[in-house]
């Protein structure tokens, strides 16, 4: 297995817009490490630390239902070559860059169909994509 970044405290989370029929305006989120080894000064993340990764306030459209409306991005799952099969932190394995992490988009407030019919989207969840953008250029792990 080829030896890949490790996401650091801080580093940013970027979701790629389209979230199946949906396109959302995918602000960045960023990433808390809580690793007790450090890079740079900085914790390493570790499996887990994704699942705390929230951007809330994302508008959206899908469809017919072209009156925006409101939702949050969350990492959903990690794949599994973006977590180090070897090397650990406190005995966790800690978070890889990777390619793409799967990730959800969850509807706070449903878009709308424009009048007259003013129907709300009944979906209140969607998947998609996102990936790591890392500061770390000093260590890499497999």
């Amino acid at each position: 297995m080829p030896l890949d970044t490790v996401i650091i405290d801080s580093d940013q989370v970027m979701f790629i817009p389209l979230f199946g029929p949906a396109i959302v305006v995918a602000r960045p989120g960023v990433i808390q490490g809580t690793g007790k080894s450090k890079v740079t000064g900085k914790k390493v993340c570790l499996d887990g630390d994704e699942k705390k990764v929230e951007v809330p306030g994302c508008p959206y459209i899908s469809g017919p239902y072209v009156i925006p409306g409101v939702g949050t991005l969350k990492i959903d799952t990690l794949l599994p070559n973006q977590k180090t099969m070897k090397g650990k932190s406190g005995g966790k394995p800690m978070i890889l860059k990777g390619i793409l992490f799967k990730a959800k988009f969850e509807v706070m407030a449903p878009a709308m169909m424009p009048p007259p019919a003013g129907t709300p989207d009944s979906m209140t969840m969607y998947s998609g994509f996102g990936q790591f953008v890392s500061t770390n250029v000093k260590f890499k792990a497999s």
